[in-house]
């Protein structure tokens, strides 16, 4: 910030060139320069008659208030990931992702009390899902399309509703500086993108498609994929960006996937094969036009999804489709005080036609069933208001309000929050937020319904940054409530989570990065008037990392996740019988118990090395996932035939991936 750099030079021959707007540039031979002192470079005025300028901001009002943001690079640098946008947060240490799917839990919220948001759009199951539960592993968007990707894990804006724990913003590219063109290829993938100027660096088109397939996955990994058979999917995504003019654009996503699956699945006392395939397409569409009066939005989406599952007597015939569309007014009212406000439609429908067992401890093929054939559908308006007001260069303030306007049989609430930033010192941050929030849970094969969810809020986050090294911490407590429902077995009407994180993350010898963060999290659930112990309860949850990344040599990052067994809930068979009818050992159940799995170690190693040639560069990369090959236990208890003794399922063990990614 102070202007101070320096160069590396292989060469005496090698020529410094410094540029600046307003200046006139300097290039000055290595050999003139002192490789031992620092150098006072100054550059001459060179006065120029500018045309008048706007300045347009596009960020969002609330962004000051996030905690972390990350660019397409980070997302790809980051060892966790996979190339994943949605696995890029784990290594944060606001997730408490104990399941290993892409889908964000943060802060010990429920993942379906957080929500994906991109371009101003909800993506409702943001994950590749394959089984009843929706547990996917990897997330439905591609790194190269994204701008930023913003991070709120508590107190999320009001300017997006439906969400009571946290959001993930996504943001595409706005404008492209040059066409670039893509293939990769790596143990079950092959995939290639395009970047390609229409017009000029607002108009322009992105593209990609993917195939992903299992057999070298398997072949090469086949004893840490137990539970997987196959997998066969295809997805392509568009994205057109139209510049009509400096203030006015166009943006449309369009997103389909295919995709097959089969592998085995357990559930009580029951394994067996589960097959299942479906298709997805969504279409996320903004308008954007600036003006002298103010900033205008027009958000529109629409997904449409087909499933299929069978498992054993289990079928399941899905269809979801959803409407969403927003308008929004961006106003600068008074020298530093901004206002935003609007309306959004929610309208999410669900048809489904499944087959279940009449006893459902019975899911054998040949045991009896009973069709479910039922539509459910929710449609949610609401207005919002929030302001954002710098008291002055150290101080921030925001508040916000959402409400919605009850259909049908809806009940009445109102979602509030309020949020100050003070920078006390340069480089030093404090964030306070709290708020009331509301969202709605997402049906699912066990729980046909949606539910009006609950949440109370506050935070304090802390921020250090400088040079080379920087620190965070939070402290924060929620009180969630609403029917929450697990499975078939219980639902959970209050949760309780106070927390405490902190990490570090400091730069060593240039190349050398070093980071430590942990999470210690107290956690109650209230079920029936019992309190039990939550399933994100942890003494700590510990996350160090190193990372070497030297360009003339290689990248290296070694990641390590340590935890305690995460408590669950069961009721526990003390017995069974033989029942005819149902073909099937029927359980006697105990009282609900609480439990604890063991507990989770697990090193991720990543190496990657890229060369560039005159007008293209290959990157090769390998990871290890797992290198250990420890068990992380689902939360889950199975039982053999006549439930006189039990096994546990994990999620995946050791795992190898490599590939290449090729750029021209």
């Amino acid at each position: 910030m102070d202007g101070h750099f320096s160069v590396p030079f292989t060469k005496e021959n090698d020529t410094l060139v410094v540029s600046f707007i307003g200046y006139k540039s300097r290039r000055i031979p290595a050999h003139e320069l002192d490789k031992d002192l620092d150098n006072i470079i100054n550059l001459t005025v060179n006065p120029m008659l500018l045309d008048n300028i706007t300045v347009i901001g596009t960020t969002p009002i609330s962004e000051q208030f996030s905690t972390e943001k990350l660019s397409s690079l980070d997302i790809y640098m980051d060892p966790v990931s996979q190339a994943d946008p949605l696995k890029a947060i784990i290594n944060m240490p606001a997730s408490t992702n104990i399941d290993e799917s892409a889908n964000p839990s943060l802060r010990g919220s429920a993942s379906d009390r957080s929500r994906v948001i991109y371009n101003g759009v909800p993506i409702y199951r943001p994950v590749r899902a394959s089984s009843l539960n929706n547990v996917g592993f990897f997330s439905i968007f591609n790194p190269d399309m994204i701008d930023v990707q913003t991070v709120y894990p508590s107190n999320p804006p009001l300017i997006i509703g439906n969400a009571s724990g946290g959001i993930v913003d996504i943001s595409t590219i706005k404008k492209i500086d040059k066409n670039v063109y893509q293939f990769s290829c790596g143990v079950g993938n092959i995939g290639s993108s395009v970047s390609q100027k229409i017009k000029n660096k607002s108009t322009f088109i992105q593209a990609y498609g993917n195939w992903q397939n299992s057999v070298l996955l398997k072949e090469i990994n086949d004893k840490s994929l137990p539970d997987m058979k196959s997998y066969d999917t295809k997805d392509v995504g568009i994205n057109f960006h139209y510049g009509f003019s400096d203030n006015i654009y166009l943006n449309s996503y369009n997103y389909f996937m295919d995709e097959i699956y089969k592998g085995v699945s357990s559930m009580m006392a029951y394994q067996g094969d589960l097959n299942s395939d479906g298709t997805r397409y969504f279409s996320v569409n903004n308008f954007v036009i600036f003006s002298k009066i103010g900033m205008f939005y027009f958000n529109y989406g629409y997904n449409y999804e087909k499933k299929n599952v069978s498992f054993g007597n289990n079928v399941m015939d899905a269809k979801n489709h959803s409407h969403y569309a927003s308008i929004n007014y961006k106003k600068d009212l008074v020298k530093n005080l901004t206002i935003q406000s609007g309306f959004t439609f929610d309208n999410q429908h669900s048809q489904v036609n499944n087959k279940f067992p009449l006893f459902y401890y019975a899911m054998n093929e040949n045991s009896p069933t009973y069709k479910q054939d039922t539509t459910v559908s929710n449609c949610i308006l609401e207005p919002y208001i929030y302001l954002n007001w710098d008291l002055s260069n150290k101080v921030s303030m925001s508040t916000g309000a959402r409400t919605n306007i009850p259909l049908k049989d809806q009940k009445q609430y109102l979602s509030i929050q309020y949020s100050i930033k003070y920078e006390p010192f340069d480089n030093h941050s404090l964030i306070f937020s709290t708020g009331q929030y509301h969202n709605y849970s997402q049906p699912d094969y066990y729980n046909m319904k949606y539910r009006l969810l609950s949440s109370r809020q506050i935070s304090l986050d802390y921020k250090y940054e400088k040079n080379l090294i920087k620190i965070q911490s939070a402290l924060y407590f929620k009180q969630e409530s609403g029917e929450q429902a697990v499975d078939f077995y219980y639902t959970m009407d209050n949760v309780k989570t106070l927390g405490f994180e902190l990490s570090v993350s400091k730069i060593i010898w240039e190349y050398l990065t070093i980071s430590v963060s942990n999470s210690m999290i107290k956690q109650e659930v209230d079920v029936g008037g019992t309190i039990y112990k939550g399933s994100h309860d942890f003494v700590y949850f510990l996350k160090p990392s190193i990372t070497y990344t030297n360009p003339k040599l290689l990248s290296v990052g070694l990641i390590y996740i340590g935890r305690p067994g995460s408590y669950f809930l069961n009721y526990k068979v003390i017995s069974s019988t033989w029942n005819t009818e149902a073909n099937a050992y029927e359980p006697t159940f105990g009282s609900l118990e609480e439990s604890q799995n063991g507990s989770y170690n697990r090193f991720d190693l990543s190496m990657s090395k890229y060369m560039r040639f005159k007008k293209s560069a290959l990157t090769v990369y390998l990871t290890v996932n797992n290198i250990l090959n420890t068990k992380n236990e689902t939360n889950e208890i199975y039982y053999n035939t006549d439930y006189s003794s039990t096994y546990r399922k994990y999620y995946t063990l050791r795992t190898i991936y490599l590939g290449f990614v090729f750029l021209f």
